[in-house]
């Protein structure tokens, strides 16, 4: 399958990438800061706070999700903390475990790599203006969870090495050095910048 490549997506940044930074909601940076920060020193299936925040930033309040999933999720986020290598599969496969209102799995990978990426930046995220950005097919026609997440692990790796090429690439250096003028005191690694670059880039092409 082809989907957007790092000179892709490079090409469409350069063509006016103050446009694109300067359209990032100053809301993700601090809702980022918020949920990597205290994710450090809280305990997630107690801290309501860093719950409510994080299920409405990243839309864990679907409807179709039980309170049990929910409730389980946080679980499983504290859980990772004591991974090296957290596996987003092991993780997606243990959501899609839990029923949805109607009694059915579901296939939570964006929630999945939501929950890695606020513990490290360097997974990235996955959400609809990644899939825009990239230009990735759907899922939604594929049956099974190994045919599903065959599709979005493929994808996922894409993004990780498309992200490791950009963050090499000099010419995109003037886009880094806006994305600080424009969010002054932000210390927030590259590899953060980048993700919400992209995204950002997405939202836009939409």
């Amino acid at each position: 399958m082809k989907y957007r490549t790092a000179n892709d997506l490079k090409d469409l940044i350069l063509e006016d990438y103050e446009k694109v930074v300067n359209r990032i909601p100053l809301e993700k940076l601090d809702v980022y800061v918020y949920l990597h920060t205290v994710f450090q020193d809280t305990y997630v299936p107690d801290d309501t706070l860093y719950q409510f925040i994080f299920r409405h930033f990243f839309r864990l309040d679907n409807p179709s999700l039980t309170k049990e999933f929910e409730t389980y999720y946080f679980k499983l986020m504290e859980e990772q903390r004591g991974y090296e290598r957290p596996n987003i599969v092991h993780i997606t496969k243990s959501l899609y475990e839990v029923k949805n209102h109607k009694g059915n799995p579901t296939m939570q990978f964006p929630l999945a790599a939501s929950m890695l990426h606020t513990i490290n930046p360097s997974f990235p995220t996955y959400d609809s203006d990644i899939v825009k950005a990239f230009d990735y097919s759907s899922t939604y026609h594929l049956s099974g969870f190994d045919k599903k997440m065959k599709r979005y692990i493929g994808q996922y790796q894409h993004t990780f090495r498309t992200y490791e090429e950009l963050l090499e690439d000099e010419a995109l250096e003037p886009v880094f050095a806006h994305f600080d003028e424009r969010f002054p005191g932000y210390e927030l690694p590259k590899v953060k910048k980048l993700d919400l670059i992209v995204a950002q880039l997405g939202n836009n092409l939409q």
